[in-house]
């Protein structure tokens, strides 16, 4: 940690805005810190965590599918059925897309 951490001792968390006192209580005060150094005067704004996931349950379902497990694959990742469909066969089409450019 930086030089800022000989003032850890003296920071009341329950004097600090809202917003602060949230994020400590989720990651702990180090991590804030260590975010606020990193981004210093930059708002960070997250989106839903299914946006940070959602490329890793895309890669966990084409690892995991089997050609007829897609239920077990949306109850697995949260993700629809309907969205469990559309990975599998956009994949396949990514896979055999060279096939129709030889074709034409």
């Amino acid at each position: 940690m930086s030089d800022h951490a000989k003032y850890l001792n003296y920071l009341q968390v329950d004097e600090l805005p809202e917003h602060y006192q949230v994020v400590i209580s989720v990651i702990g005060i180090d991590a804030t810190v260590k975010l606020a150094e990193a981004f210093p005067g930059v708002p960070l704004y997250f989106k839903q965590v299914h946006h940070l996931l959602y490329p890793a349950k895309r890669a966990y379902i084409l690892a995991y599918f089997s050609g007829a497990n897609q239920r077990r694959l949306a109850l697995d990742t949260g993700l629809t059925l309907k969205t469990v469909y559309k990975i599998i066969k956009d994949d396949h089409n990514e896979k055999h897309a060279w096939k129709q450019e030889e074709l034409i």
